[in-house]
């Protein structure tokens, strides 16, 4: 089955869209955290341990880069308002995603977020 590419993640040319320069927010929360709203996303601030980012929400066919260029490990949560999981587990919980690492996170359906970390 093929995927629409999802809401926001693309131009209308079909170029990924890439945001730089992210500040994740301070303080950890899910509710606080930063929305994502770019197929790339590179953070640049991440001052302090779990300091967070949250994906759009999953509504299938999407693929969002996370690439941590901060000083100290990110929270990756899923959007808030939603009931959407990361790899089964509530969103609530969030992935952490270490300094200088990358992950990317797709979305095979409603709800639905997986993590690919890397190393």
């Amino acid at each position: 089955m093929a995927y629409e590419r999802g809401p926001q993640l693309f131009d209308p040319t079909g170029i990924s869209s890439f945001q730089n320069n992210i500040t994740a927010t301070a303080g950890g929360t899910r509710a606080a955290a930063r929305p994502l709203i770019a197929a790339f996303n590179r953070i640049s601030v991440c001052a302090t341990a779990a300091d967070s980012v949250s994906l759009p929400p999953a509504t299938g066919g999407q693929e969002v880069t996370v690439i941590n260029s901060g000083a100290a490990a990110c929270q990756v949560f899923a959007a808030p308002g939603t009931n959407d999981t990361i790899n089964a587990v509530v969103a609530a919980t969030g992935i952490s995603l270490a300094a200088g690492g990358k992950a990317q996170f797709v979305s095979p359906d409603v709800g639905l977020w997986f993590s690919i970390l890397s190393a």
